[in-house]
């Protein structure tokens, strides 16, 4: 039993030791925010194309020969449709029901554009085909991975360079980072743009907003805590 009292006492020590030295280390420690940004460019569009069935007199334009002729379409500016056309998702397939066949079946797929002056192009087909709509919904730099990847190195150093900038100003000097962690931004990443495209089944004028990309911010923060020696 007095073994037992004898050790719990010496890992007593031990942690009180080590918890003060870890409140030790701590006050002898810098905490400091580095921040990097970059103003982004888009060079990548998504777009949502929805196909809806429609008739004529007594027949019907289906959502097959619609997709037909929207990848005949795009192949002739230059889109890889194997690789760039798509169903937008589960929920984007549509079904058709044996009994009710006035109902018009409406099917969404997803276009990735990677030329910006294939837009215009877009619309064109977009008025030729008479598609239901036509949906900006994400632009993005293709890049963004990398640039995002600098800016964490950028706000690191920016963090130690802060620390050191302020330690000299009291004759201390900065030693090993002891602890470094990115703070996760709460929006979105992502630049959501406003252009639609909409057919007007009253006067088959198409309903646009100018498309247009000014760069956009993209930034860093890093929270960091070095040695002060």
């Amino acid at each position: 039993m007095k073994t037992i009292f004898a050790t719990l006492a010496i890992l007593s020590i031990l942690t009180v030791t080590l918890f003060g030295q870890d409140i030790a280390n701590a006050l002898r420690g810098i905490e400091v925010v580095g921040t990097a940004e970059r103003m982004v460019v888009p060079d990548e569009l998504t777009f949502r194309i929805t196909l809806t069935e429609r008739g004529t007199g007594r027949s019907k334009i289906t959502i097959e020969q619609q997709e037909a002729g929207l990848r005949t379409e795009l192949e002739k500016i230059g889109i890889d449709v194997a690789k760039d056309l798509s169903i937008y998702d589960v929920s984007a397939r549509y079904f058709r029901y044996r009994r009710t066949r006035d109902v018009l079946a409406t099917q969404n797929y997803r276009l990735v554009i990677r030329d910006l002056e294939k837009v215009a192009k877009l619309q064109e087909i977009a008025d030729k085909l008479n598609v239901s709509s036509l949906d900006l919904v994400l632009a993005e730099n293709a890049h963004i991975e990398d640039i995002r990847q600098e800016l964490r190195i950028e706000a690191i150093r920016n963090a130690k360079a802060k620390a050191e900038a302020l330690m000299q100003a009291i004759g201390g000097r900065v030693g090993n980072a002891t602890y470094v962690k990115e703070v996760v931004p709460e929006a979105p990443r992502y630049f959501e743009s406003p252009y639609a495209y909409a057919a007007n089944a009253a006067s088959n004028s198409p309903l646009t907003q100018p498309l247009s990309f000014a760069p956009q911010k993209e930034k860093m923060t890093i929270l960091a805590r070095f040695e002060i020696k």
